[in-house]
């Protein structure tokens, strides 16, 4: 009763502590919503409002990865879904999905920890989890991919659960691990497919003469988590599986030369690096130079504590982790596209879990000065960066965004309704990246619900041109003025707080 109520209070104190730098745009009300956050949401649009269901999320890459028709899964969409209609369309409901993602991470995270090594485990967990930078970064915005750390901690979870029950009846573990490993492509196609591979990889491993006793559960889990695409791309003629063949042995920029895959590969293994420094939340402790050093003696005391661990559960989950890292590595060097850092989530979550079983282990072992050290400079990284933390958090509590947040945006659009006075007008909408899903979405949802009507798209009478102009170019808005909107007699121009210009006319 006594461990219970501790875990308890335990957990609810992490969630305070959690809870502060993650909530920023809640509080504020002022989301990011730009190209991606503004195609989600017409999605959703189309799914709640026209009904029209879908059986593929956003293109990879925003279409932009060279992977032409393959698709993340629609379940981010229909998740998605649900904020949206709580909040009668409002943006902020995402990134209050996001915000109970990430906290449910931290409470699963610590639950699954002290389940199965024990209280002070646990809540070193959930502290680690609680104040990484970068689970703290995805819980405040909203993108299919920053949905992810849940999922694969129940990836992890059901890993163990069939490692620990490998000679008893462990077939629905497995299917459980291989089902959400499969279903995460609904979030990142890039985190799904290493997952599946090592699932495979480590099952053959573990169950060696046994596996294709197994091996329908895990193929069951993975064809109905992928269900969705299997579904699509038979009804489209296998386009995206033909696409993935192509991209990979038919590509015309393939690598010719050992100098490009050593480049490419050289970006895999320092993003691998990254992810260590971005597991704590101080970097200033942990220098460029240091980092690869760091990265390497850090495996090296994990390895050496796998090799030596008797608990084979432990020993063996500690492999699956360790195998995350090759899989990871070999897939992404086919990719001849940058390898983001969301690509690798997994592998953050992988480092966490390596600091907990180490400290746990030299402690058991008799250690414990070697364990105290460690977890003192864990806890001196942990301090600098969480006062840093807070300082930005409360910088960012006031921060209006411009462009490229929400009120900015919808600022904008009133001034547009008022100037216009309740009379109809038109409207075209300039920005870098060409889509105006953010304009789009925000007019329909804030205008029309605001001010009764939405802008047509006629060059007669009064019509307006809303600019977001390009950092890098910020001159290219005339080109697109003088050769796509020629029409109508310039009224004035205005900027706006937001650096959005808007500019009025009269057309003909």
């Amino acid at each position: 009763m006594l461990k219970k109520t501790f875990l308890f209070i335990s957990l609810v104190l992490l969630l305070l502590l959690s809870l502060f730098p993650r909530s920023i745009e809640v509080l504020n009300g002022n989301p990011v919503f730009e190209i991606d956050q503004g195609r989600d949401y017409m999605a959703v649009k189309d799914i709640v409002v026209n009904h029209k269901f879908t059986l593929i999320g956003a293109e990879l890459g925003a279409g932009h990865a060279g992977l032409r028709y393959l698709f993340h899964g629609p379940g981010y969409f229909y998740l998605l879904a649900i904020p949206f209609i709580l909040s009668n369309g409002n943006p902020v409901g995402g990134v209050f999905l996001m915000l109970l993602l990430g906290l449910s991470t931290i409470g699963f995270g610590m639950y699954f920890v002290t389940k199965f090594w024990g209280l002070k485990e646990g809540f070193l967990m959930g502290f680690l989890l609680a104040v990484c930078p970068y689970l703290i970064g995805q819980s405040r915005f909203f993108e299919n991919h920053f949905g992810t750390p849940i999922f694969i901690l129940l990836v992890f979870y059901f890993t163990y659960l069939f490692t620990k029950n490998v000679k008893k009846n462990n077939s629905r573990y497995i299917f459980l691990a291989s089902f959400i490993a499969a279903l995460l492509y609904n979030l990142e196609f890039a985190i799904s497919i290493p997952l599946c591979i090592s699932i495979v990889v480590y099952s053959i491993f573990l169950f060696r003469k046994k596996f294709f006793s197994k091996f329908p559960f895990i193929l069951a889990g993975l064809v109905l988590g992928f269900l969705p695409m299997i579904l699509f791309e038979m009804r489209h003629g296998f386009m995206g599986i033909k696409s993935l063949l192509g991209y990979i042995f038919m590509h015309q920029k393939t690598y010719t030369t050992s100098k490009p895959m050593l480049i490419h590969a050289d970006g895999i293994y320092k993003l691998f690096i990254l992810t260590l420094a971005d597991s704590f939340p101080a970097k200033l402790l942990l220098t460029s130079k240091i980092l690869p050093t760091a990265f390497w003696s850090f495996f090296a005391i994990t390895m050496l504590v796998c090799f030596k661990e008797k608990d084979k559960t432990k020993k063996n989950f500690l492999l699956f982790l360790l195998l995350l890292f090759p899989v990871n590595f070999l897939v992404f060097m086919l990719l001849r596209n940058i390898v983001f850092q969301h690509y690798i989530t997994d592998l953050l979550l992988a480092f966490l879990f390596f600091i907990v079983i180490v400290l746990s282990w030299l402690y058991k072992n008799g250690l414990t000065k070697t364990a105290m050290l460690l977890l003192a400079y864990v806890i001196v990284l942990i301090v600098i960066g969480g006062y840093n933390g807070i300082m930005v958090s409360k910088s960012d509590y006031h921060d209006y965004g411009g462009v490229h947040k929400l009120k900015g945006k919808i600022d904008a659009i009133d001034f547009i309704y008022k100037d216009a006075d309740k009379k109809p007008f038109g409207l075209f909408v300039f920005t870098p990246g060409v889509y105006t899903y953010p304009y789009d979405y925000l007019f329909w949802w804030h205008g029309r619900k605001k001010y009764g009507y939405a802008p047509n798209q006629e060059k007669k009478g009064t019509f307006y041109l809303l600019i977001e102009k390009d950092i890098a170019t910020p001159w290219s808005y005339i080109g697109w003025k003088e050769t796509v909107i020629k029409e109508g007699k310039v009224v004035f121009q205005k900027t706006l707080p937001s650096q959005l210009i808007v500019e009025k006319r009269i057309g003909e």
